[in-house]
């Protein structure tokens, strides 16, 4: 991006047009466009005015790029319109969506008069990167407090996970809008509380589609994935119309719950209220089919889409990986570069899980190596487990060990389990001792499932005396396998067992 320079010229009758071209391309959220707009009225020996720099300033908050943001700043100092108090609060916007909030308190020390807006716009630059001490001091500064201003507390307390502190300020407002009560739906719903989260959604007189989506997703984040359903269904029923959001959260439900039926009947509903054309409900509806088994679905959904974005391309890799089809996720990944579709590090993920779960090893190695090599992309944690569990699950197990202690980064217990997992169905005691000596040096205590996996490993290798001493260390320490548990669907309910009992143990009606 060319160098923003100051200029010195007279005004133009032209700057009005280029002042609202830039506004043009925020409006359409290119604020790159809009800097490099301001650029070529630069280079045409226009000057900008007080009402081009509180654009700019947002622009170069959105792109993220302090350096353009210091520019600014100086050409609105040399100017002279550094006066002019609604840029001074842009400034604070600017330098608090920066995270340069030394540079933002500056500003504000140094604004001869502050207005209600300056004084939110600072608290909010606190609040909004999760300085709440700062923000509770500001707030009990202010000569005078809004609606906004109470609402930026709840929705900084929300961001830090302190549900009761944003209690707090809730209480104490006179007046609440939509804002407040969603903000404090989103705070309990952040710290977990979904029972309070849920009364509190059940108290509102007035919901809006932010309401719906913020219990929806919540339910989903904290795996409520029956509740999130019904939620959908009463959404519909009330004047709140469903969005993309909606859409990709409740197929993610029907995902997690294994429900192809009513998933299905969710892409019948985002076909007829034409959400099923958005790539990201496209990208819920691939995973959706892909962990509900039907696989064929997911392709047809695929290649029905008009639009393909990486996320897309993505959730067709990880579902053919999920189905064991190695050979069609690689032959999709090349089609993919076919298109010019730049892959991801989570394109890379999929594709390592893809040539495990076929036995891929030659292949998925290669990929492995071309990373970094063809793509610039470094492995991650991830990649090394995805690559550890490809070895372990071929067999390879020493060269498996070796990716392990080579790897730059500490094994987790993912990728441990994996490779002690292998070394139990290929009978190997060596390798899967030298990792029970890591895991054992390691852990504060045991899990069940550990313990079982050792004990797992000297059975599958005939040592029977040293499989009963892990099993009865097991016994003695109080430690109790965690029963299985399953879901099926029948006519759209739901119904829970758990292992080693009989009947019926919970039904969920979606």
């Amino acid at each position: 991006m060319p160098v923003l320079a100051c200029n010195c010229f007279s005004p133009s009758p032209e700057a009005r047009k280029w002042n609202e071209l830039i506004k043009k391309h925020m409006l359409v959220g290119d604020a790159e466009q809009a800097i490099l707009t301001y650029v070529n009225m630069q280079v045409l020996g226009l000057r900008a005015d007080n009402y081009t720099f509180p654009v700019l300033l947002k622009a170069a908050g959105k792109i993220c790029l302090s350096h353009i943001g210091y520019a600014l700043h100086g050409q609105a100092i040399k100017t002279g319109l550094f006066a002019h108090s609604f840029l001074q609060t842009a400034l604070i916007n600017m330098y608090g969506t920066l995270d340069c909030i030394v540079d933002a308190c500056k500003v504000f020390a140094k604004m001869p008069v502050k207005d209600l807006i300056a004084w939110n716009s600072m608290l909010y630059a606190h609040a909004s990167n999760g300085q709440m001490e700062d923000a509770v001091h500001l707030f009990n500064l202010m000569p005078l407090k809004d609606l906004s201003s109470f609402n930026i507390m709840i929705s900084g307390y929300s961001s830090c996970g302190e549900a009761l502190s944003a209690r707090s300020i809730f209480d104490k407002m006179a007046v609440k809008d939509i804002v407040s009560w969603n903000s404090m739906v989103s705070a309990y719903i952040r710290a977990g509380y979904m029972e309070e989260a849920h009364m509190l959604f059940m108290e509102m007189s007035v919901k809006n589609k932010i309401t719906w989506n913020t219990m929806i997703t919540g339910c989903l984040q904290n795996e409520h994935y029956t509740e999130a359903l019904h939620l959908f269904d009463e959404m519909k029923t009330t004047n709140c119309t469903p969005d993309y959001l909606t859409m990709t959260s409740v197929l993610s439900a029907c995902a997690h719950l294994g429900s192809l039926e009513t998933g299905t009947k969710i892409h019948t509903y985002a076909i007829d209220s034409g959400l099923a054309s958005s790539p990201h409900v496209t990208t819920a509806l691939i995973d959706m089919y892909a962990k509900c088994g039907s696989i064929v679905q997911a392709l047809q959904v695929f290649y029905k889409s008009q639009v393909k974005d990486i996320y897309c391309w993505n959730a067709m890799i990880y579902g053919l990986a999920l189905h064991g089809q190695g050979y069609a996720a690689l032959e999709l990944f090349d089609k993919m570069r076919r298109k010019l579709v730049k892959p991801d590090d989570i394109t890379f993920i999929g594709l390592l899980n893809a040539c495990g779960h076929s036995g891929l090893v030659q292949e998925g190695c290669q990929l492995f190596n071309s990373m970094q090599e063809d793509f610039g992309i470094s492995p991650k944690l991830e990649h090394y487990g995805c690559t550890v569990d490809l070895l372990g699950r071929a067999g390879h197990l020493d060269q498996a060990y070796e990716v392990l202690e080579t790897m730059p980064y500490e094994p987790g217990e993912a990728i441990l389990g994996a490779l002690l997992s292998a070394c139990v169905i290929h009978q190997d005691l060596e390798t899967g001792e030298r990792v029970i000596k890591v895991i054992s040096s390691r852990a504060c205590y045991l899990s069940d499932g550990e313990l079982m996996m050792f004990a797992n490993l000297y059975a599958s290798c005939g040592k029977w005396e040293e499989a009963n001493r892990w099993r009865e260390m097991m016994n003695d320490t109080g430690i109790v396998k965690i029963a299985g548990q399953s879901v099926i669907e029948v006519s759209g309910e739901f119904h829970k067992f758990l292992a080693g009992e009989i009947g019926q143990q919970m039904i969920i009606t979606c």
